[in-house]
């Protein structure tokens, strides 16, 4: 079994339950590929309906971007306004992509309470920082399009925002209620032994290597037995291979750093994130940050994109970490690590039906904590009929020349770290 990365999360989550590998051929009603939030909530929510699930991992429950994240619940469900989404889905498609947007932080922080979840929760709200004119006028916009929507969200001037985090590297903020923080991995393997509570099985150590018609089903084989099911779930997000024909071709995977300090002394820690909110920017290359229980901090982003290794490298990030808090310079960089979040065509989830009986969900460009646990509960009431489907069921949506993906995000990185430098010179 691959072992988890070297991260915070993998030093202080509780341990997870027990998850050994599927040795014997076996039968169930749903069979779950992927034991990050989006499979853990499906298989959790059809348990609780009453289904036998079954779940395979290649490793554990979080190995993949559930236990690398940067642990931040963040509302929305999307990088675009709200007005904007209706104009890209249509009045239907956006009004209920939205609902999953607003309700997505919800379940999150109403799974942890009714499950117990020890996971450092915390819910004190998200604030998004502007660079320049153009952040200016989406934090604008994002507070006023929610706010109408009736929801807590308000936007800050350049001194709001310094006197509530702690810097005054923005030009302008957003503050939105919805947003809080976990410790990720801990998360997950909560919504692990929530979704075995409930008669789920989990098996890790145990990964798919085919998938093929059995009768009326199918049959899921790993490398020592299989599992015969009615209906797939493929739950594989950023770390998606070839397991179903074109699922890789929907998403780019692309890496994201994450390094964290030791506990901040005294006095430094009352000078950063005082509020302990999460925070992330309006710049198209962004970093995102927090504070975890124990005042650390911890900073993610992105960094060289190629040969990255689960330990990552990020001296970026935490040069981008000093020019927002210069108080951090010299303090001690304890962890980094690396992950893979998956990118759409035009960052939004994507909730696809392959076949008949096989549902995959993924894509949550970035914003996956909430997104993919309301992905895992959409898939799970796709697959019963017994809620109503806020994203729309796709037959497939694959990118065009995927193979030629890195020279994309090469181009995007180089040009988005240009432009928001421009952003910033523009406003000082």
């Amino acid at each position: 079994m691959p072992a988890m990365p070297d991260s915070l999360w993998a030093a202080t989550a509780p341990p997870g339950p027990e998850t050994p590998p599927l040795e014997s051929d076996a039968a169930a009603d749903m069979a779950v590929v992927g034991a990050g939030y989006t499979g853990l909530s499906a298989a959790l929510h059809l348990a609780r309906a009453g289904r036998r699930v079954l779940v395979l991992d290649a490793g554990e429950p979080g190995w993949g971007c559930s236990g690398r994240n940067g642990g931040q619940v963040n509302p929305g469900g999307m990088k675009m306004l709200p007005d904007d989404v209706v104009a890209a889905l249509g009045p239907v498609w956006g009004e209920r992509f939205l609902e999953f947007g607003d309700r997505s932080c919800d379940l999150v922080f109403e799974l942890i309470e009714r499950y117990g979840i020890e996971c450092e929760a915390l819910r004190p709200g998200y604030v998004q920082g502007g660079y320049g004119a153009k952040g200016r006028r989406f934090n604008e916009e994002w507070a006023r399009q929610w706010a109408a929507r009736g929801r807590e969200a308000r936007f800050l001037e350049r001194d709001e925002v310094a006197a509530l985090i702690g810097t005054r590297r923005y030009d302008s903020g957003m503050y939105d209620a919805r947003g809080g923080n976990v410790q990720p991995l801990a998360y997950a393997r909560g919504l692990a032994r929530a979704a075995i509570s409930e008669g789920a099985v989990v098996h890790g150590a145990s990964a798919a290597t085919a998938i093929s018609r059995d009768g009326a089903g199918w049959s899921v084989r790993t490398e020592r037995a299989s599992v015969r099911c009615e209906c797939v779930v493929l739950a594989t997000n950023g770390y998606t291979g070839g397991l179903w024909p074109g699922l890789r071709e929907t998403v780019v995977p692309v890496a994201s750093f994450v390094t964290a300090t030791a506990p901040l002394g005294h006095n430094v820690l009352p000078t950063v994130l005082p509020g302990r909110h999460a925070v992330s920017e309006t710049a198209r290359i962004i970093v995102y940050y927090r504070l975890d229980r124990h005042g650390r901090f911890i900073i993610g982003g992105r960094g060289p994109w190629f040969e990255v290794t689960d330990r990552g490298d990020a001296p970026q990030v935490r040069a981008a970490a000093l020019a927002l808090f210069p108080q951090l310079e010299g303090v001690e960089w304890e962890y980094q690590w690396a992950g893979w979040p998956a990118i759409t065509r035009d960052h939004l989830p994507r909730l696809f039906a392959l076949d008949r009986g096989v549902y995959a969900g993924l894509g949550y460009n970035g914003r996956g904590v909430a997104s993919a646990t309301l992905m895992g509960r959409q898939l799970a009431g796709t697959i019963l009929g017994d809620c109503e489907p806020l994203v729309e069921v796709r037959a497939s949506d694959r990118f065009t020349f995927h193979r030629f993906r890195q020279i994309g995000i090469s181009y995007h990185m180089l040009t988005g770290r240009l432009l928001d430098r421009l952003d910033r010179r523009g406003a000082a």
